[in-house]
Formats: C-alpha cells, sequence, structure tokens
C-alpha cells in the first residue's frame, strides 16, 4: 500500500486492523472494558499516574476543605513551600484525545530521533531520508519539500522560523530558506576523520536569539555558527556521537550529552568553554531547558534496573536535585518543558509490556513538581507504541509525538486561546536580544 508522509489516519472506531492507534472505549463490549492490565498487577506497587489514585487524592481535598481540616503534610517543610521548577499546573485533564493522526513512513529506521519540528508560523516539518516534508496546521495539508544532498539525522527551526537547519551524513550542514524550502548555505564539520569514515551531523539547537546555532556531530565535536552558517568556534567535547544539544533561554550555557553516557556536559556559549559537568551512575536519555528560568535544566535518564529518574540541575549554582518517577520499570525516552504553563512533559516506556499484544507500554505523563501528576494518558490503553521525540506547537496548546510506530500523533494539551494575544509582550528570551543590540552586534549568542 502507499504511504505518504503527514497522510492522515482514520479516527473511526470502525479502521482496518492494520490502523494501530488506540480505539474508542464505547467499541468494546462491557466485560472486555471492566478486565485492566493493572488489576493483576501488585496492589503495593502501584503507578503515580493511574487516574483513579488522582480521583482519589482530589476527593480527599475536597473533604478535607468542606470539613475545614488540615491537610496533612508529608514532605519535609522546605520542599513543601518551594517547587522544584517554576509551574502553573492545569486544573482538570486536557491529555485525553489526539486530534490528528498523521504517517510517519521509514521513520522507525532513522538512528536519531530528532526529525520534527514546530515552526513559529505553524509549520509542523518531518525530515525522511534525504528529504523534509512541510504541513501547515491552518491548512491541515502538505505544503511544500525539499531535499538535501545527504540523508538527514536531525532538523530545526530558527526561533523567528525564517531558516531550517539541517545535519546529514558526509559531515555536512545544511541551511534552508523556509519560505523557499531551498538551500542558501552549508557547512563542514570541522572534525578530524578519515575520508573512509566521515562523521555525521546528528545534533542542533538554535540559539533563542535566533543568531546563532550549534551542532554535534558523530565524532564527539561540538560546533557554534552564525546564522550565515559562518564558524565561530569548534571543540571536541566526547568521543562518542553527540545526541543531544541544548542552548539555555539566557544563551550562556549549552548542554550535552552523548549516545549512552553517564553524564552532560555544560559549557559557555558561543565560546564553547568548559564550565562544569554532571556525573552520575544512569544512562542520560534527554535534556530539556526550563523556559522560564535562566538556567535550569532537566536531566531525564534511566537506572541499570530500568527506573525512570530525573534530576534538576541549576548551572549558575550547580545544585542538583534528583527523584525516582516509579516503582516499576519504566524507561524515559522524551522530555520536555511547556512554555505556556512550565509543566513537565514526559514519555515513558515499560519494558515488560513491550512484547504484549496489544500494546500497554507506553504512558505521557504531565508533571507539575516530581510528586504530583497534573494528567496522563495511556492508562491500560494499548497501541502507542514507543514515543521518540515531542514538540510543542507555537501557542502551546498542541503536542505532537513521533513513535516507532511512525505515527505522527497530534495531542490537545490545552484548550486553545478565545483572546486574541498582545503581539507587544516581551517574552523572556528577548533579555539576550537586548543585550546582543546594546553591544551592537558584538555578541553572537
Amino acid at each position: 500500500m502507499d504511504r505518504t508522509t503527514f497522510g492522515r489516519k482514520t479516527l473511526n472506531t470502525q479502521r482496518s486492523r492494520m490502523d494501530r492507534f488506540v480505539a474508542s472505549r464505547t467499541s468494546f463490549n462491557e466485560s472486555r472494558r471492566r478486565r485492566s492490565w493493572h488489576a493483576t498487577t501488585n496492589p503495593e506497587i502501584v503507578d503515580t499516574w493511574f487516574g483513579k489514585y488522582i480521583k482519589q487524592k482530589k476527593y480527599t481535598s475536597y473533604l478535607d476543605e468542606a470539613f475545614e481540616l488540615e491537610q496533612e503534610v508529608r514532605v519535609p517543610y522546605k520542599e513543601a513551600w518551594l517547587r522544584p521548577w517554576p509551574c502553573v499546573p492545569r486544573k482538570k485533564n486536557y491529555l485525553s484525545s489526539a486530534d490528528s493522526i498523521l504517517d510517519l513512513p521509514t521513520y522507525s529506521y532513522a538512528t536519531f530521533p530528532e526529525l520534527l519540528d514546530w515552526s513559529n508560523d505553524n509549520i509542523l516539518v518531518a525530515a525522511l531520508g534525504r528529504n523534509y516534508h512541510k504541513w501547515s496546521w491552518r491548512s491541515q495539508s502538505l505544503i511544500s519539500q525539499g531535499y538535501t544532498q545527504n540523508e538527514i539525522q536531525c532538523c530545526k527551526f530558527d526561533p523567528r522560523g525564517e531558516l531550517l537547519v539541517l545535519g546529514t551524513d558526509n559531515k555536512m550542514v545544511e541551511l534552508h530558506n523556509n519560505a523557499l524550502s531551498k538551500k542558501i548555505a552549508t557547512h563542514r564539520c570541522p572534525c578530524i576523520d578519515t575520508i573512509e569514515h566521515p562523521c555525521s551531523v546528528t545534533a542542533v539547537a538554535w540559539s533563542p536569539t535566533g543568531n546563532s546555532f550549534a551542532t554535534g556531530c558523530s565524532f564527539g565535536v561540538l560546533v557554534s555558527l552564525s546564522r550565515e552558517a559562518k564558524l565561530i568556534t569548534w571543540r571536541r567535547v566526547v568521543r562518542e556521537a553527540i545526541q543531544i544539544v541544548r542552548v539555555s533561554p539566557d544563551a550562556r550555557y549549552v548542554a550535552v550529552s552523548s549516545v549512552n553516557s553517564s553524564f552532560v556536559l555544560l559549557l559557555s556559549w558561543p565560546t564553547l568553554e568548559i564550565i562544569s559537568r554532571l556525573d552520575s551512575d544512569w544512562t542520560i536519555r534527554t535534556i530539556a531547558w526550563h523556559p522560564w528560568r535562566s538556567a535550569l535544566l532537566g536531566v531525564g535518564a534511566v537506572t541499570s534496573d530500568l527506573q525512570a529518574r530525573i534530576a534538576l540541575w541549576d548551572a549558575p549554582t550547580s545544585k542538583v536535585r534528583e527523584t525516582t518517577l516509579s516503582p516499576k520499570r519504566h524507561s524515559l525516552d522524551a522530555m520536555l518543558f511547556s512554555h505556556r504553563t512550565g509543566e513537565l512533559v514526559l514519555s515513558l516506556w515499560n519494558s515488560d509490556r513491550a512484547l504484549l499484544h496489544p500494546k500497554t507500554c507506553s504512558h505521557l505523563v504531565v508533571l507539575s513538581d516530581p510528586k504530583t501528576v497534573v494528567d496522563q494518558w495511556g492508562e491500560g490503553r494499548s497501541g502507542l507504541d514507543r514515543v521518540r521525540t515531542m514538540v510543542f506547537s507555537p501557542d502551546g496548546t498542541k503536542l505532537a509525538t513521533a513513535t516507532s510506530d511512525e505515527d505522527l500523533i497530534i495531542w490537545n494539551f490545552l484548550p486553545e486561546d478565545k483572546i486574541k494575544k498582545n503581539t507587544n509582550c516581551k517574552s523572556f528570551s528577548a533579555i539576550p536580544v537586548y543585550l546582543d543590540q546594546a553591544t551592537q552586534g558584538f555578541s553572537l549568542r
């Protein structure tokens, strides 16, 4: 059967068996609906994101308020009033339905997952092989496509939505005009290698100002480039392939993590001077900066016994707070802070249920702090395969996830705004932009 990128998949309950997304609850009979995989698990070990436990907690709080009872403090005093990260948690569940289900052919063969991005002009891009495809959220259709000379390993829109940078094989970084979908500049990675084994550019990240961007290659070389793809500086920071590169919201730090590594490096931006290093006994899977703080880094990892853990690293003070998410065997694959609410979104994958049919192994969890789940999807439900990467829409109301089953699922993360936004309001990223203007363009952050 012919498949097209961003091809729409049906949302009807009477779809063919080859459509792998979850069917609606009403399509099952009553006896089957009452059965649940977590009914046979150990009652003493439960996942904190089960819906019934969230409801019980809310009902307990309601009774305490009705009878004017003081709530029991279960955590130390300092942890009770000090939030690990700034957040405005939601008061009701929104992550319950998918807005759209699209197709991503051959995505399951990709070595590096960051082949999906969402620009500020509501254009979704998916890079597959040597081609990238653009899908408009407004028109709900495929609008254009472009191509590169080599196979694409990663892609990222600039904050202004004017440029698209693509990391490819054969040491090449290509800079494309977003409106024309054409190449306007290239840069070769300056790493020292042999002709028989050229490197691949495996990670890219833009500075929040849009004046520069970072790239990482399969030989562990980190490069800082200007907006015109001109070299600023470069340094070999690790020996393995760089998997993730992230520039801080204040454009003063860049965090780097390599494949299957147990540490995260923190360097200055854009000079790439090593500042600090976070070592652990875990395997680092993903990192993400909090958008409301100048340099608060979230680190997602997995222990040797397959337990998901997150750590919060304050870059200026080097203070670290860590926590275990669940007593069960869950691998953390993707992590992202919402720029709208400050909530932390996690993609968890249970390896014990990965071979079951139908699949009930993936969870999407929304946290307001490490111990509080405010929303979730995947409680005993089947059909959602391992989520490899996810991105937010520009307004923060939609969440796009790419799975190993080659599905692009766009979730309703928050209700859409009915009030027109004030376009004159300055965001937090305007601070480094102002500093660049004050120095008359000397800074390239």
